[in-house]
């Protein structure tokens, strides 16, 4: 069964690598043209999305370790794009002028290296305030708020021990959390005020008997719910979600494997049988995507009871592999909805819908049920072998992938959307003016095919692209490099 959502109006990602060449790409929608008249049938009508490499530039010496992208004033387009290096450097890049840098910071050097950053306020859906301030985390663990209107610097906050392992600003822009990477704190600051509001310990990986120190694993992701109720973090294999009214966990597990990030996710359609649950995914270092359900639930589906089970899924398994290597997943970012957006040490950016997954969540038994109803309704002089494969749930539907170059080592990303989403099927056909025979020669073969993710198999080795995007992502890279080295 599949979504009944085609992929956001517009949707910009960002990526940056470990040679510090800063990529981006823009989702272009394509109506094909059809032969004949105009048809209020849905089945006859075929568009495209594909995602087209709008630049790749280098922009740093050494690694890009963290992009971020702000709320702009203009309704329907994205703000400006901070990029941070290895190289001491903080660069502000104009989307639209896509190759040019419009300015650039060069952070003291006691600070070290940039390792976070988040725009305050952060884009939302639910808000349409600008960005005013940034937030940049660095090695030696201090956090600093610049303003935005002329990078100069509001606030020096004490920050971590040992450095910063991630950032997340509050939807309002007055609140940010962040985590350290070695002393195993979580701290809410009051960005307003410039001080600290709140600490929590996370729990030590080891403790040494002798001496009694603790060893912590970085917070090596933070994320806000859009609606600022809730967060969620991982730091090693661990994943936790907490309320923020009350403080209370709503979910707290070990993953199989080590989290490299996290997003959450919820329906924003009201007339989902979703609508209001919260789901986190994540990017995990031995190429799986869990999908879980913050709530409890139990089989017939209620939920918020301590006795009831706690329901997930992987949407990808791992890697069949002791070392996951290029499949590794790096990057994972909801764009709306359960679309997200990922990205993978061989430098494979995809565009995913989860739905299947949280319908697997919530209701397994139904999901396969509708399936075998609508399979038998339509097919019933089929085998019934070849109905049952058909009718197999989809955790994960891959609607779009793409390599930068070769398979550049990603290692950040940022994404931008407009939620506004329409159906997959559009309501009519486009006529082409002209003869048959002109029609029936222009008629261009759009159809993409969409790569398939299922729950119980890994099926996202083999990956779809365009020719000519691979080439001209392979040339922009390769200059890019040349560029560097000079």
């Amino acid at each position: 069964m599949s979504s009944s959502k085609a992929l956001p109006s517009q949707l910009v990602i960002a990526a940056g690598t470990y040679d510090g060449v800063l990529a981006g790409w823009e989702l272009t929608h394509k109506k094909q043209w059809k032969k004949g008249k105009r048809s209020s049938s849905s089945s006859s009508s075929e568009g495209s999305s594909s995602l087209e490499l709008t630049f790749a530039t280098p922009v740093h010496d050494g690694s890009l370790r963290c992009l971020s992208l702000a709320s702009s004033t203009e309704i329907g387009k994205p703000g400006s794009l901070l990029s941070c290096g290895y190289d001491e450097m903080l660069r502000t890049h104009d989307w639209h002028k896509h190759k040019t840098s419009i300015g650039e910071v060069r952070t003291p050097s006691d600070l070290g290296t940039p390792t976070a950053s988040s725009f305050a306020p952060p884009p939302s859906s639910t808000s349409t305030l600008p960005s005013t301030h940034c937030v940049v985390g660095f090695s030696n663990g201090k956090i600093v708020l610049y303003k935005k209107r002329d990078w100069s610097v509001q606030h020096v906050l004490g920050g971590h021990e040992g450095g910063v392992g991630s950032l997340a600003v509050h939807p309002t822009g007055k609140m940010a959390l962040s985590g350290g990477q070695t002393d195993g704190k979580l701290k809410l600051w009051d960005l307003t005020k410039g001080r600290l509001a709140y600490v929590v310990k996370i729990p030590p990986r080891t403790t040494n008997r002798q001496t009694g120190k603790s060893m912590f694993d970085p917070v090596c992701s933070l994320v806000w719910s859009k609606e600022g109720n809730a967060y969620a973090f991982c730091h090693g294999s661990h994943l936790t979600v907490r309320d923020v009214a009350s403080g209370k966990e709503l979910l707290d597990v070990d993953l199989p494997s080590r989290a490299n990030q996290v997003t959450l996710m919820t329906s924003s359609d009201a007339t989902s049988p979703y609508y209001g649950n919260l789901f986190v995914a994540v990017a995990c270092n031995d190429g799986s995507l869990p999908v879980l359900a913050v709530q409890n639930v139990d089989a017939d589906g209620d939920e918020e009871d301590e006795d009831m089970t706690r329901r997930a899924i992987l949407a990808i398994e791992p890697v069949d592999s002791p070392v996951a290597g290029e499949e590794r997943f790096k990057c994972i970012e909801s764009i709306c909805d359960f679309f997200v957006v990922t990205a993978n040490s061989a430098g494979v950016v995809s565009v995913m819908n989860l739905e299947g997954a949280v319908r697997m969540i919530m209701d397994p038994n139904q999901a396969s049920e509708d399936e075998d109803e609508e399979d038998k309704s339509e097919n019933e002089s089929d085998d019934y072998d070849n109905d049952d494969d058909d009718a197999e749930e989809l955790a994960v539907d891959i609607l779009q992938s793409t390599r930068l170059g070769s398979g550049a080592r990603i290692t950040s990303m940022a994404v931008w959307c407009n939620e506004t989403v329409t159906a997959e099927d559009e309501d009519e056909d486009i006529e082409r003016p002209g003869d048959d025979e002109s029609e029936e020669e222009g008629i261009e073969d759009v159809e993409e095919k969409s790569e398939k993710g299922k729950g119980t198999k890994r099926k996202v080795k083999e990956i779809e692209v365009n020719a000519d995007a691979i080439e001209k992502a392979r040339s922009l890279v390769s200059q890019a490099k040349k560029l560097k080295k000079k």
